[in-house]
């Protein structure tokens, strides 16, 4: 029991702290498309570093669709540079117009409503996640 609250901790630990390689930063890189879809009005979620294993996304995924959200996660690697720096400037504005236009129609309070749902199916992901580390590692 103790072996696994370790590898647990060490996963959560490097998944917030890991470095880097050079070689994703290369890979990550986002695309023309997604620079051209920065100009659509929808939620643009900027993700650096190293990506989250797999499933990580899922609750928010699910509960984009759910509420019908535009949603794009837009991963950038490793290397934050200017034109990175750039696209998140340009995310931030188009989310501020994208999140006015969802309270006319989902009320002021969707965000934090939605971050409530989010927090608890993030919960449970976690905890499918741990637990599938755990038998990995046995």
């Amino acid at each position: 029991m103790k072996r696994n609250t370790i590898s647990i901790a060490a996963f959560i630990l490097s998944f917030f702290m890991g470095s880097c390689s050079p070689d994703a930063s290369k890979k990550a890189k986002p695309s023309k498309s997604s620079l051209q879809k920065a100009e659509i009005l929808c939620w643009k979620d900027i993700k650096a570093g190293e990506l989250p294993p797999e499933g990580a996304y899922y609750a928010i995924d699910s509960l984009v669709k759910k509420w019908g959200l535009c949603y794009e996660r837009i991963e950038t690697g490793c290397e934050v540079n200017d034109s990175i720096r750039t696209i998140q400037k340009e995310a931030d504005r188009s989310n501020d117009k994208y999140f006015k236009s969802l309270e006319k129609k989902l009320g002021k309070n969707w965000k934090q409503q939605f971050d409530q749902e989010l927090q608890v199916l993030d919960s449970i992901n976690w905890i499918k996640i741990s637990e599938q580390i755990t038998s990995a590692n046995k």
